[in-house]
């Protein structure tokens, strides 16, 4: 059997509400080339992130995403620091 294509998820808790969960996709034998996430506060969906292994990056937020500003920091930088982690 050739494997085509192989989907792997990943979630990471930022605090007791917010988590960051992941999708990666890769095709046969390639490497990881990006990763995409939502980003839940209370199990709802409140944003997205995306990077790939190029480093572009995309992040964005739900008008009434219920986040303070503190918090947008802690998910924006646990969401890099993830990504890269994943694709170095």
């Amino acid at each position: 059997m050739d494997v085509v294509a192989q989907n792997q998820s990943a979630v990471t808790k930022v605090t007791d509400d917010i988590r960051i969960k992941y999708s990666m996709s890769t095709k046969g034998k390639e490497t990881l080339k990006d990763i995409t996430a939502s980003i839940l506060n209370n199990d709802t969906t409140v944003g997205y992130f995306n990077m790939s292994r190029t480093g572009v990056m995309g992040f964005s937020l739900h008008e009434e995403h219920g986040l303070s500003q503190e918090e947008i920091k802690q998910v924006f930088q646990v969401a890099i620091d993830d990504a890269i982690s994943v694709l170095s």
